[in-house]
């Protein structure tokens, strides 16, 4: 075999695998801000006209009725508008390509089931620093150790015109969502005669990537945390005062996650290791593993990821009524969030297949990631098993915070298909629960181990 063809099929195994990268020259990265959005969508519509073109997203000063600025809670900004059309069992075939293999099964379980779909806004908002910083990642961001870890990004997207999975999954995982927020707000778990088992807690997030009072080199030299979330659980009884520090890190070979918990019967703190990715989520039922939250939390080690390309999709969007201003009375439904308030959009979303890797272990050996373009941290996923069934599904919903221009990070649903029961992680429509963003960081002793112990039941 000559040189030529051995590098042929060098780069042909490399574009399979999904870690190639031809680097975005300057001239590339001009696109930005023109024919792609600032932060890499597409800035046009769909020819269908179902998509609409980007403009800006949601202002600063959208003020809906009902909204309270400073409350923790943000109303509804499309609150006049009724459904364009409802898919239901009986049209379902006529939706099949816009919907994941998960929606399509809903409909066969579920007669009543129905998704109703609204007018499409593309109302994902950034602020200029955060727009600055995605165009310098552009030509500086790199994957390193086989996609593993990231490289010469900051504040910004890192990948705005992604040329492999891996690439699309860093901006999954580093979709902004502002540098803190304080919240207080439930998660369930219900199963098929909706019977709903209730958590509840107190949490802390912050994420030093995306701190626009730091740098790259403070961030690399402060531990390149992207991920530091501190739990403090107050229902069920039983887990009253506890507290969890779960933490991530740009470059997970140097800095694995890790997690502590602080235990008010023992009054320890401990560091929690040899927890694997494929672990259920205690306060989720279990329905939903470590590796799954937000859709994907990673690590990115376990699975190759192969770029499919972009499609036209129904993904859950907007929906501030559904997290903001329902009670969980309303919402928890038998078998199926109920349909009243979820709202459904045309968007495009980049597609990607993650399968596993050789020697690795996962109860789920193929994922298929529908990822939103204008905010990568929304969107739906396929979760499939080792003889390829279908097991869970997840639902994430892009919900700006348009005062302050950031999304809500941590408010997504999933399917267990198998156990026919489904999971609401963060909701905020109860009386006493808010989420409350932060402009700055916390301080540095508050998302440390030792802290944990002072935090106790709030």
């Amino acid at each position: 075999m000559n040189r030529r063809a051995t590098l042929f099929f060098i780069v042909v195994a490399l574009l399979q695998t999904g870690i190639a990268r031809a680097e975005v020259s300057a001239s590339e990265a001009q696109q930005l801000g023109q024919n792609l959005t600032p932060f890499g969508a597409e800035q046009a519509g769909n020819k269908a006209g179902t998509i609409p073109a980007y403009t800006g997203g949601l202002p600063t000063n959208t003020t809906p009725p009902g909204f309270k600025p400073g409350s923790g809670r943000w109303s509804n900004p499309y609150p006049d508008e009724k459904p364009l059309f409802v898919v239901t069992a009986q049209n379902l075939e006529q939706y099949r390509d816009a919907l994941s293999e998960t929606g399509r099964e809903l409909f066969k379980r579920y007669p009543n089931y129905r998704m109703d779909v609204y007018p499409s806004h593309r109302s994902v908002a950034y602020p200029a620093w955060v727009l600055e910083n995605t165009r310098k990642n552009a030509t500086a961001a790199k994957l390193a150790k086989d996609g593993v870890a990231l490289e010469g990004a900051y504040g910004g997207i890192p990948f705005p015109i992604p040329r492999n999975g891996h690439e699309v999954m860093w901006n999954h995982l580093l979709g902004y969502t502002g540098v803190a927020f304080d919240a207080y707000a439930t998660l369930w778990s219900v199963d098929e005669s909706g019977n709903a088992t209730k958590w509840a807690g107190h949490f802390t997030f912050q994420n030093d990537y995306y701190n626009p009072q730091s740098n790259a080199e403070e961030h690399k030299k402060n531990g390149a945390y992207y991920y530091q979330h501190v739990y403090n659980w107050s229902v069920p009884a039983n887990v009253a005062g506890f507290s969890v520090l779960d933490t991530q890190t740009l470059d997970p070979t140097i800095e694995p996650r890790r997690i502590w918990d602080y235990d008010p019967a023992t009054r320890r703190v401990r560091e929690v290791t040899g927890l694997p990715p494929d672990l259920g989520l205690g306060s989720l039922g279990s329905l939903v593993t470590f590796d799954q939250d937000n859709l994907f939390a990673g690590p990115l080690d376990q699975f190759d990821f192969k770029l499919l390309g972009k499609r036209e999709m129904l993904i859950p969007y907007n929906d501030h009524a559904l997290f903001f201003e329902t009670t969980a009375k309303q919402i928890l439904t038998p078998g199926y969030l109920n349909p009243d308030f979820v709202r459904w959009e045309w968007h495009r979303v980049w597609v990607v297949e993650a399968t596993i890797k050789p020697g690795m272990k996962n109860q789920h050996q193929r994922k298929v990631l529908y990822l939103d373009e204008d905010w990568s941290g929304a969107g739906m996923s396929d979760e499939y098993d080792a003889a390829g069934k279908l097991r869970r599904g997840l639902f994430r919903p892009a919900m700006p915070l348009y005062d302050v221009q950031v999304q809500i990070p941590r408010s997504y649903w999933g399917y267990d298909l198998e156990k026919r029961m489904y999971a609401l992680d963060q909701h905020f429509g109860d009386a006493g629960q808010s989420f409350q963003p932060r402009p700055q960081a916390f301080p540095k002793l508050n998302l440390k181990p030792d802290a944990l112990a002072r935090r106790g039941v709030f």
